[in-house]
């Protein structure tokens, strides 16, 4: 097929669909996502790139959107395991994000948010998304909601510590989070905590 008929049919998604396969592949990562890699993957030329995207900072921005998209799949796929206990949902959810690939994507999303304003936009409305769902789910257990904010801050906080040093780290399985999870809950439901109170109003 001609060049200008293959990039004729290219959509914008098609461009993000390839640079997040080049990011997640073994000679990838972040620097791996470039403009003549891309249009030498997808067999069109530059003009077909910058018909879509005016430079590749606004490309990043369309991966870190479509990031956020998956991160919502995924977290509307566990909301829907209804018949599972909530403990088993939250070991679902922390198994989905500790993928090789999911670990790749979300640290170069997020080095690319250190410079881009945009891009910071998505991964804080990304990170809102996943503690209103880990505190919903800590919600089922039997503490406050004062208590169960605050684990799902912990447990975040966690989370994206291990995003950014997870290869320094010891290897976190799927068996690690099942034996850790429900140890941690069991602690935290053992030990409660009262709410603190609200504010005294000022107001008569």
């Amino acid at each position: 097929m001609p060049e200008s008929r293959r990039s004729s049919r290219l959509r914008a998604t098609d461009w993000v669909d390839a640079a997040l396969v080049l990011l997640t592949a073994e000679d990838g990562g972040e620097h791996g996502v470039t403009i003549s890699r891309l249009c030498r993957t997808l067999g069109v030329t530059k003009g077909s790139f910058y018909w879509h995207f005016r430079d590749l900072d606004a490309l990043w921005e369309a991966m870190a959107v479509r990031w956020q998209e998956e991160n919502r799949r995924r977290i509307t796929d566990v909301d829907e395991l209804s018949e599972m206990p909530p403990d088993g949902r939250l070991i679902a959810l922390s198994t989905m994000l500790i993928g090789k690939d999911h670990l790749t994507a979300e640290r170069a999303i997020r080095s690319r948010a250190r410079s881009n304003a945009n891009i910071a936009d998505t991964v804080r409305n990304i990170d809102t998304e996943i503690f209103q769902a880990v505190e919903a789910i800590l919600g089922e257990f039997a503490m406050g909601p004062g208590q169960a904010r605050l684990l799902s801050g912990v447990l975040v906080y966690a989370g994206i510590g291990y995003i950014h040093g997870h290869e320094g780290l010891p290897t976190i399985s799927p068996d690690d989070i099942q034996r850790a999870i429900p140890g941690l809950l069991s602690l935290t439901v053992a030990q409660p905590f009262a709410d603190p109170e609200p504010p005294a109003s000022d107001s008569p």
